[in-house]
């Protein structure tokens, strides 16, 4: 349930900024910002165990949707807020067409916090 939801809200925020940006961002952005949206749950595989295969998909619509907050991450690196600040910071001091990729990636994996519900910043 955590890939899917992640990559289905990911998706619906790619496809929001190309439907409001104009002129419309490339495909390559898109999948910047849907990538981005699951891939901090890759440092979850430094304590992976089987039973956490289950929990890729939704056995049903509405299974993984809670609205609580989370602030023990670790040791997910990648949970933290300061990894897309960075990504910002980056963006702002980087001229040019990466720019744009830059600034995909940091949406991508702010709005993955954003549903994780971290609330831990450093």
């Amino acid at each position: 349930m955590y890939l899917f939801w992640h990559a289905f809200f990911a998706g619906l925020l790619a496809l929001l900024i190309y439907r409001l940006a104009k002129p419309n961002p490339a495909w390559p952005f898109l999948f910047a910002v849907t990538f981005f949206g699951v891939f901090p749950d890759i440092d979850h595989l430094l304590s992976w165990s089987p039973d956490l295969l289950t929990k890729l998909f939704p056995r049903y619509l509405t299974e993984g949707l809670s609205f609580s907050l989370r602030t023990s991450v670790y040791p997910c690196y990648l949970h933290l807020w300061l990894w897309p600040l960075i990504l910002i910071a980056t963006a702002i001091v980087k001229k040019g067409k990466p720019r744009k990729y830059i600034l995909a990636a940091a949406a991508g994996w702010m709005l993955h916090l954003a549903l994780d519900g971290v609330t831990v910043l450093l």
